[in-house]
């Protein structure tokens, strides 16, 4: 029994030996730490997407100016979206109240990535294109996701949860409205998609938490409406216009005050990374 144990302590050592280090794993940025807003979503999955994407990010990481997460996040709304106007709407900046738009967001990742010699990502819309086959359409984004992941990107997704109220000012009349808007990291689709859906292993940053959402299309062939872009300047959609999110471990994405009869449910509405 001794000289058993005395074949497996030598390849102990070296697994734990100062000369091998172990890679740590990256802890995640929590948007909480984000002093001027509580909306820092976009900044601490921005930073998530420089920290997790390997060793092609790590000289746009280690640009950002600052000791903790929060200085960091403050340094990155600070120099690409808080003092420029918006791609969308010139009249505003990138950065408001309500967070940073997806194109806008993508926009001043890319002019990050530039200041440091790196090539841009991609970004769009994940709406569902004309006589587009929801199952072909359900393919198409898991196919972006994965090309990205496969580059060494793990992608940011928006989701968006739309709901449905009767408001005095529609007439008591029950109307489809645009909810919360949240962004996730995606770092791995888990096993292999159906046609009808597939799992998603995400950071949250809300907390900085791994958990899964399950990406899918209508189940039960019922209609909805869903804005694609901004309020000031967006197209409402209609049909099944956009794949359906379960995300139970995002708490974010529930709707306050919802009255048990009044329906609401979360979409993927835009994608950024290398596809």
């Amino acid at each position: 029994m001794f000289s058993r144990s005395a074949r497996v302590l030598p390849l102990l050592f070296l697994w734990i030996s100062p000369g091998c280090p172990l890679a740590a794993e990256p802890v995640p940025a929590d948007q909480r730490d984000y002093p001027d807003s509580a909306n820092g979503c976009a900044p601490a999955t921005a930073l998530n997407l420089l920290r997790f994407g390997g060793e092609t990010y790590l000289p746009a990481l280690n640009g950002l100016i600052g000791s903790t997460d929060g200085v960091k996040m403050r340094f990155l709304v600070d120099r690409y979206y808080r003092h420029h106007r918006s791609t969308i709407d010139p009249s505003r900046m990138r950065w408001g109240f309500h967070g940073i738009d997806c194109r806008d967001l993508a926009t001043g990742l890319n002019e990050l990535l530039a200041d440091h010699d790196l090539l841009p990502l991609s970004s769009t819309y994940l709406d569902r294109n004309p006589e587009e086959e929801e199952r072909d359409h359900l393919a198409r984004v898991f196919t972006l996701i994965r090309s990205s992941l496969e580059s060494g990107t793990p992608p940011i997704m928006n989701l968006r949860t739309f709901l449905v109220k009767a408001r005095p000012e529609n007439g008591s009349d029950p109307e489809w409205e645009s909810g919360v808007s949240h962004y996730v990291l995606v770092t791995a689709i888990r096993g292999e998609p159906s046609n009808t859906g597939g799992e998603l292993e995400v950071i949250d940053p809300w907390q900085g938490r791994r958990t899964v959402c399950y990406l899918h299309r209508e189940p039960n062939g019922r209609a909805f409406r869903a804005l694609k872009g901004s309020e000031t300047a967006g197209e409402w959609l209609d049909g099944r216009p956009f794949l359906q999110v379960v995300a139970p471990g995002v708490p974010t994405m529930r709707p306050a005050n919802l009255e048990w009869h009044e329906r609401y449910l979360v979409i993927a509405n835009h994608l950024i990374g290398r596809f």
